[in-house]
């Protein structure tokens, strides 16, 4: 399953957090446990 890191919306506070939209989150989080539940794979917008 994919992790908070592997978001777009995902900001990197140093190597175990970040933040997504004002939420402080675990790196390694599963997405199911998003706090907004708006994760979208860093992957997909790249191949944009």
């Amino acid at each position: 399953m994919a992790t908070c890191k592997e978001c777009a919306f995902y900001k990197e506070v140093d190597e175990t957090k970040g933040d997504c939209f004002g939420h402080e989150v675990p790196a390694d989080r599963d997405v199911t446990e998003c706090p907004t539940n708006a994760f979208k794979s860093k992957e997909e917008t790249s191949e944009k």
